[in-house]
């Protein structure tokens, strides 16, 4: 695994069939920043990030306890090995007691990326498929083969190049949809240390676009995210923040005082902040197996997906954007972090010159722009 990333280890609900969903599962990862190695208990609740009640949550913040502890760990020619501990009975409603005198019990692992929490995104990199069972009555010695590193190096995919939508465009329909893995957010963001979990933004049918606004006009998003706010997996709320991971939801009070909401939020009388943007869910879905390792590009890749709509009644947000708006704000999830990309806000009357799909664009002021041209005639003449 990559210094970004964790490993899950743990025991599947059910008995011969390997299932990630209200699993039991130690994560280990080390920590680059000060060279520590880590192993968190963790619950599974949702197919989704932790957002304080549901998801892929640590123990401790759903009001359990962290069973597991790191006996030791090393990381040496890209190989992470970390020893950790956890009892076979821990007395937490949220850990499955594994006895001495039981069948083999199924077990699951998963590889994934890390939030900047430091906690654990829904898996993305890979997970068991098959049924592997281990038998934890065995007295046996450690039967583990050694990874000796320096084999071959986790293949690296071309980013596609970023979908943008240029000024002009004043609707917006938002829905959700899966990354595009190592080709679509995780590639197109890296530079903002955003890992992405499994589901994006997808803004007219484009995954996680760069969008740009002008100061002064007014913007329509229409939002199909999901309204089952019990339901962490299918409540996403559009809001626009100056926050580059959003997540408005799973901050601290200081934390929400600190970031500048844009549109999306609204506060009660009694000051708490309530979503607005909430409706009915559209999510883009794969037909088959996730295509994007052998999608070459972006079409490709949506080629292999269809549209699923549980209902027509959708979210709104009305954003007229104001003359002090920063430069640069964001798309974001109310629910969860990491969930979409930019927004580009620029004066009225500038122009746009594309520098390519990645490069993002240069701004020049009208009256400098007609100069320049007036200049490169007299030039060529």
């Amino acid at each position: 695994m990559t210094d970004d990333q964790y490993v899950a280890f743990g025991l599947s609900p059910t008995s011969g069939k390997p299932e990630m969903l209200n699993s039991d599962i130690v994560v280990a990862y080390y920590d680059k920043d000060d060279g520590s190695f880590h192993a968190v208990d963790y619950s599974v609740t949702a197919r989704s990030q932790c957002d304080g009640t549901y998801g892929m949550c640590p123990d401790e913040r759903v009001n359990g306890r962290n069973d597991a502890s790191v006996i030791g760990g090393e990381r040496r020619n890209g190989v992470t090995s970390i020893t950790f501990s956890r009892p076979y009975e821990t007395n937490d409603q949220l850990d499955m007691p594994i006895s001495r005198y039981s069948d083999p019990i199924t077990v699951i692992a998963a590889i994934g990326h890390l939030n900047t929490r430091k906690e654990a995104n829904y898996h993305d990199d890979f997970v068991t498929k098959s049924n592997v069972v281990l038998d934890f009555t065995s007295s046996e010695g450690n039967s583990c083969s050694t990874l000796v590193g320096g084999g071959q190096e986790t293949p690296r995919y071309l980013p596609w190049p970023a979908n943008i939508i240029p000024r002009g465009t004043t609707n917006f329909t938002a829905t959700i949809g899966p990354t595009g893995g190592e080709r679509g957010y995780s590639a197109l963001t890296r530079l903002a240390d955003s890992p992405s979990w499994g589901l994006a933004w997808w803004i007219n049918d484009l995954l996680i676009p760069e969008i740009y606004v002008e100061r002064g006009q007014t913007y329509y998003f229409t939002v199909y995210g999901g309204n089952d706010h019990l339901n962490s997996a299918r409540y996403h709320p559009l809001y626009i923040t100056s926050s580059p991971e959003g997540g408005f939801r799973q901050k601290t009070v200081d934390e929400q005082n600190r970031e500048q909401v844009f549109a999306g939020v609204s506060y009660s009388k009694m000051g708490m902040p309530e979503p607005t943007a909430v409706g009915d869910m559209c999510e883009w879905r794969h037909t088959a197996m996730d295509a994007w390792e052998d999608s070459l590009t972006f079409e490709e890749y949506k080629d292999t997906l269809y549209k699923k709509c549980d209902g027509d009644l959708a979210g709104s947000l009305v954003w007229t954007v104001e003359t002090e708006t920063p430069d640069l704000v964001y798309y974001q999830c109310y629910s969860h972090r990491n969930f979409g990309w930019k927004i580009h806000v620029v004066d009225s009357g500038r122009k746009e010159r594309q520098e390519g799909n990645n490069r993002g664009s240069t701004l020049l002021p009208t009256p400098l722009l007609a100069s320049l041209l007036l200049a490169t005639t007299r030039l060529l003449r």
